[in-house]
C-alpha cells in the first residue's frame, strides 16, 4: 500500500511539472455581456476579478476566470436615472443577487488543442464549470489563445442559460402567458483576458 501510495505521488507530481500558472491582470482583461427581449437587447460589462492562465511547454492547459458580480454595468441606456434602476435590479434577487453571491467562476475542467487550427480561428476547446449564485453548471466552448513574450492572451464568446442559476425572472420556459414582455433565458458573454 505504501509503494501505491508513492508511486501515486510521483505520477502526480510529473503530471504538473513544467506547468505554469500566470496569475490574470485585472486591468487589462474584459467581460461583457448581452441579454435580449422581445423588443431588444442590452449589453454592459462585469470586472474581472482575477484567476490564472496555466501553460505547460507553452500550451494551454488549464484556466481559472473569477468575476466581480457587484461591478455589473449596462452600456446602452442614456438615462442615468434608468440604467441605475435597471442595474439595480440586475443586481438584486430576481437576477444575480449579488448581495450575498458577489463572485461568479468559471474553472476549466479539459483544456484541448484544436488540431490545424488557422491564425485568428479558435485554437482551443475549453470544458469547465461555471459557478453562478453558488449553483455550477458545466459549459463548454471554443477560444483563441495567444502569446507575446511573457504574456498570455486568451479571448472567446458563450452562452449560458440564466435559468439554470434560478434566475427565472420573465422567462418565457418558466412564466408562457408574459408573452412579449419575456426575457431570453441565453446570456451571450464575450471576454479577453490577459495574464503575465
Amino acid at each position: 500500500m505504501k509503494n501505491l501510495l508513492l508511486i501515486l505521488t510521483a505520477c502526480l507530481s510529473l503530471s504538473v511539472q513544467g506547468q505554469t500558472p500566470k496569475p490574470i491582470v485585472p486591468s487589462e482583461s474584459k467581460l461583457l455581456w448581452t441579454a435580449s427581449k422581445m423588443t431588444g437587447d442590452h449589453t454592459g460589462r462585469v470586472a474581472v476579478k482575477g484567476g490564472s492562465i496555466t501553460l505547460k511547454d507553452g500550451v494551454l492547459v488549464a484556466a481559472e476566470v473569477i468575476i466581480d458580480m457587484t461591478t455589473i454595468t449596462c452600456i446602452d441606456i442614456e438615462n442615468e436615472g434608468t440604467n441605475a434602476k435597471f442595474v439595480g435590479h440586475l443586481k438584486g434577487t430576481d437576477f444575480f443577487d449579488v448581495e450575498n453571491h458577489p463572485m461568479a467562476t468559471f474553472t476549466s475542467t479539459k483544456v484541448e488543442p484544436i488540431e490545424g487550427a488557422t491564425p485568428g480561428k479558435p485554437n482551443y476547446r475549453v470544458s469547465g464549470d461555471l459557478t453562478i449564485k453558488g449553483i455550477t453548471k458545466p459549459n463548454a466552448f471554443t477560444c483563441i489563445f495567444w502569446q507575446e513574450g511573457d504574456v498570455a492572451r486568451s479571448a472567446a464568446s458563450f452562452t449560458f442559460d440564466r435559468t439554470q442559476y434560478d434566475i427565472k425572472y420573465r422567462s418565457g420556459a418558466f412564466f408562457p402567458e408574459i408573452g412579449d414582455k419575456a426575457i431570453a433565458d441565453q446570456v451571450d458573454l464575450t471576454f479577453d483576458v490577459t495574464a503575465r
